[in-house]
């Protein structure tokens, strides 16, 4: 921490004097424009925006050689560091058409605008200083809701492919979510003014959203494999009501979280351990049900997570 001497000048005002490291790393100059926004206490100053246009930028993926999932890794991970040109070449494009169709698809507002035998241009049209980060959390948190309630009811309805529909939906939500999170950690001054969210406010979000979109995976994942197992009624209607608790467990715990009620959240930590008893009673089905196992893995998880979850707000105040 670096620390610098108030000087008064004139009747009226103050002058601080700023680290000769920090011009040079900004290419700042004398005469130049510098921000100043203030955050509760704090006084946060930044240099004056980048004339740069972020449509210039683009990043060019080659697909020769590669799975359609290594490409879909690299594509999610361009969209999230936000390039808004992405470019797929290869010889191989002819031979992958729907597959690469598919992953820029899949991911919120990239468009192909471009497309021939050996070449794919996408194009994002976000104005990310649009992007609210509380409410892709919301947008999240209702979808894998709904995931809960349609999970408890895999033995009753066959709506396996249902769930795993919604939690693509989750997946492109929390993308988009990671990359808005990145956006604004680079323009701290944009995320205060447009939004009113510090740092902290923007790591809380990417903690929540990671949980988040991990549960929803756990809660297909559990259907997955219960939907498919032959298990006597008894077990089902011991599998179900869990589900049912795991719903009002995560309902509970992000109730806590919009109220920014800390209280609720350490009252909803203490339920872990009786729902971890619970689970051990389950164990004894592992051996009477084949394949059981993978179930209450899912369940262990989807339980740890949703603790872990809870964990991020009586943390991160």
């Amino acid at each position: 921490m670096d620390y610098r001497r108030l000087i008064s000048f004139g009747k009226s005002s103050f002058v601080v004097s700023l680290p000769k490291e920090w011009i040079g790393q900004n290419n700042l100059k004398k005469g130049d424009l510098v921000y100043l926004q203030e955050s509760g206490p704090n006084l946060l100053l930044s240099k004056k925006d980048s004339d740069e246009k972020v449509e210039e930028r683009e990043k060019i993926i080659y697909v020769d050689g590669k799975s359609a999932y290594t490409i879909g890794r690299e594509v999610c991970s361009t969209y999230i560091q936000n390039y808004p040109r992405i470019i797929l070449r290869g010889k191989e494009i002819k031979n992958k058409v729907k597959e690469l169709q598919g992953i820029v698809q899949s991911l919120i507002a990239l468009e192909i605008m471009e497309q021939t035998s050996d070449t794919i241009i996408a194009k994002d049209f976000l104005n990310m200083d649009s992007v609210s980060v509380e409410e892709l959390i919301r947008k999240m948190d209702l979808v894998t809701r709904t995931m809960m309630k349609e999970a408890q009811q895999i033995f009753d309805e066959d709506n396996y492919e249902s769930l795993n529909e919604r939690d693509q939906d989750v997946n492109r939500l929390y993308f988009l979510l990671y990359r808005s999170i990145l956006y604004n950690l680079r323009n701290p001054m944009k995320a205060l003014k447009n939004f009113k969210l510090s740092g902290l406010d923007l790591l809380r979000a990417h903690f929540m959203g990671f949980y988040i979109e991990a549960i929803a995976d756990e809660v297909r994942r559990t259907a997955r494999h219960a939907h498919t197992l032959k298990m006597p009624a008894a077990t089902q209607e011991q599998v179900q009501q869990y589900l049912v608790k795991m719903h009002d467990y995560y309902t509970t715990t992000m109730k806590a979280a919009y109220n920014k009620d800390t209280e609720l959240a350490f009252k909803q930590a203490e339920l872990k351990r009786s729902f971890d008893k619970e689970l051990e009673i389950l164990e004894a089905e592992v051996q009477k049900t084949p394949g059981f196992n993978r179930v209450l893995t899912r369940l262990l998880r989807m339980t740890s997570l949703i603790h872990n979850l809870g964990r991020v707000l009586y943390t991160m105040q």
